[in-house]
């Protein structure tokens, strides 16, 4: 691997850290092992394919589980429930600031159930992926999971395309809670995109890395399929940014863009799409964005500390004489109506720490031979791809973000283990691994 810099001295790291919790014991193995089978199910939905485990509630049994054998494993033990890190601090603020909300909503009861149902949820996945991801093992098996299961959405949008099964002019989406329209799975698997590149630099397989480029041209076909704007100047983003920062892997970033410049020519009408990207006299999204934008802003004079409730932006909207029924299709501006400006600033906040603890996991994997280096790019590069896509995406306390942000906190605490010497670090994963097994 290139070199890219030396490594830094140790600074002072959160006990947690400069101790990873054992990993071998089953109690400990449990709350992973259920966090692989969340992310499968949210991806895959096997339920939508076997109707007959719809009952079962698959995702939210995983999640549980996950959930309450982290918290018994780490109660066991005296162990603290969670990693202490500026992520986790900020992440709870908001989610503290989003219960301030409630009391002065326009729909107090609609409000409950966004905090505590889907951003609920989202700060508890957060929380599990931060503190759980403990080995580059089970990163790098949580990665390939993301990666193989986005496959299916993929497949399903390509074949939706080519079979001419569609709603309107544009592909149904997937059946999945992530990918659940169109947009949506444009943006599941434009997140993912630099993960699998990310598998791919790090991967010294052949058939790893075929296996891997096969699975990243299927998931740009899908981006092109759904016909979105925001999920194709999501991928430009990602495309450019390794142009910029690749060295190693750069021939396959360019055949990657050329089959999408193919793509885009055989794709009928998703030129002439693109091209109405900021066409705002003509009906459409960018239309809907361009007249919804003021009124968002209007919104947020009135109501700049504690905003109009969290998920209560499209009445707010409609009570304002805003376009009916419609999101604000910028998540920035979303948190700001919804829970305020200060809101908003702890958001920002928020990603920026993010953006910085994989920076500091990129440091402490330069050294040569350590190829976790190239996952932390991925992830750093699929966090600003995610923040220019935002501006055009109604996703403020969805999954997707939480996924990133998450796998952000766990890599800052895997590249300090590497801090003092990787080969100190590659010596302790490896007796972790022969304590654990193959399913760490």
């Amino acid at each position: 691997m290139m070199g890219l810099g030396t490594v830094p001295a140790v600074p002072d790291a959160p006990t947690w850290w400069a101790t990873p919790a054992p990993t071998g014991s089953p109690a400990a193995r449990l709350p992973f092992y259920a966090l692989m089978f969340f992310t499968f199910v949210v991806l895959v939905a096997p339920q939508g394919l076997l109707p007959a485990l719809a009952p079962l509630h698959l995702a939210l049994v995983a999640g549980t589980v996950a959930a309450v054998t982290h918290v018994t494993d780490r109660l066991r033990r005296a162990a603290s429930l969670t990693v202490r890190e500026p992520e986790i601090r900020l992440a709870l603020l908001l989610f503290g600031l989003g219960a301030l909300s409630v009391p002065t909503s326009y729909w107090i009861g609609g409000s409950v159930q966004t905090l505590l149902g889907l951003f609920g949820k989202s700060l508890i996945l957060f929380l599990l992926l931060a503190n759980i991801l403990v080995t580059a093992g089970r990163l790098r098996a949580l990665l390939w999971l993301m990666t193989l299961g986005s496959a299916v959405p993929a497949v399903a949008v390509v074949k939706d395309y080519l079979e001419g099964d569609l709603v309107g002019t544009r592909v149904p989406g997937y059946l999945s809670a992530l990918t659940s329209n169109a947009n949506d799975v444009a943006l599941t698997l434009n997140i993912i995109i630099p993960l699998a590149v990310g598998l791919a630099l790090a991967s010294r397989s052949r058939a790893e890395r075929i296996a891997l480029a096969a699975t990243i041209a299927l998931a740009a076909a899908g981006i092109v399929v759904t016909f979105s704007r925001a999920g194709f100047i999501y991928l430009t983003t990602t495309l450019l940014l390794y142009f910029g920062r690749l060295k190693k892997g750069r021939s396959g970033i360019v055949l990657l863009a050329l089959f999408l410049f193919v793509l885009m020519l055989s794709v009928d009408g998703f030129v002439a799409r693109i091209g109405t990207i900021g066409d705002v006299k003509t009906d459409g999204s960018a239309r809907e964005r361009w007249e919804t934008t003021p009124k968002a802003l209007q919104l947020i004079v009135t109501n700049p500390l504690l905003g109009v409730g969290i998920g209560q932006s499209i009445i707010a909207l409609n009570d304002i004489g805003g376009v009916r029924w419609r999101h604000i299709h910028n998540l920035y501006l979303e948190i700001a109506v919804d829970l305020g400006i200060p809101a908003l600033l702890v958001y920002v906040l928020l990603f920026r720490r993010a953006l910085r603890s994989v920076t500091e996991a990129k440091r402490a994997w330069s050294a040569p031979g350590v190829d976790l280096y190239y996952l932390a790019q991925g992830l750093e590069i699929s966090l600003i791809g995610f923040a220019v896509a935002a501006m055009f995406y109604p996703i403020a306390y969805h999954f997707f973000v939480y996924y990133l942000l998450g796998l952000a906190v766990a890599v800052k605490g895997l590249g300090r283990q590497e801090i003092p010497g990787h080969e100190r670090a590659a010596g302790e994963e490896s007796a972790v691994a022969e304590n654990q097994g193959p399913g760490r």
